[in-house]
């Protein structure tokens, strides 16, 4: 996924200037690549946080629109308010088209399993895969989990091919239908036991009532 987001330059650097920036609705980031050197800007709270929450679910590229300069880059890092969960600052980095980079991917799992219908349930255990491509060839991966059934699985080796390499190798499980554990549940005679316990004991005797 692919988001636009406009910014400004900034030369504010002291703390009240930053303060008074965030005041005024804006973020406070840097944008740094290999071929770019570290360059201050700004960017607006509100289109921000629109933008990052369409990212939940899959690998987002920010293309930043900097004074008439379009730059292609991911959310390398950011620091939120504890309290207000507002953004603090943000690190963009620039990711030139043609360069080979390791991606952290997500997996998006489509259809309900056969086998929840069968009693199992599913353990996902990978939602997300390392691979090594270009930026320009980072893909939407899908799984369609519809036809497992209790024992079945899906492996690295099962994601699409393409442009890239898995840096797992292919025998590494994402999703496992395993059965239900059933507890076996022992009732016991209340009667039943009242008389083994009444068995249990030891008879009285002639001796023992003098």
């Amino acid at each position: 996924m692919i988001l636009n987001l406009a910014a400004q330059p900034r030369k504010t650097v002291r703390k009240s200037d930053l303060t008074k920036l965030r005041a005024d609705g804006m973020i406070p980031a840097v944008l740094y690549g290999t071929e770019l050197e570290s360059t201050s800007i700004s960017v607006s709270q509100s289109e921000f946080i629109r933008c990052y929450k369409k990212s939940f679910e899959e690998l987002t590229f920010y293309e930043i629109e900097l004074e008439g300069k379009k730059y292609h880059t991911i959310l390398k890092d950011k620091l939120i308010h504890p309290v207000s969960r507002q953004f603090l600052h943000i690190d963009f980095l620039v990711i030139p088209a043609t360069a080979e980079m390791e991606f952290d991917v997500p997996i998006r799992f489509e259809g309900e399993p056969a086998g929840v219908l069968e009693g199992g349930f599913a353990d996902i255990i990978q939602r997300s895969v390392k691979l090594v491509c270009q930026a320009s060839n980072v893909p939407q991966l899908e799984l369609d989990i519809s036809g497992l059934h209790v024992g079945d699985s899906l492996r690295v080796g099962d994601l699409p091919k393409g442009n890239w390499t898995y840096r797992d190798d292919d025998d590494v499980a994402l999703i496992v239908m395993h059965a239900k554990r059933v507890e076996e549940e022992v009732e016991v005679d209340e009667d039943a036991a009242d008389e083994a316990a009444d068995g249990d004991a030891a008879p009285e005797t002639d001796e023992s009532q003098e």
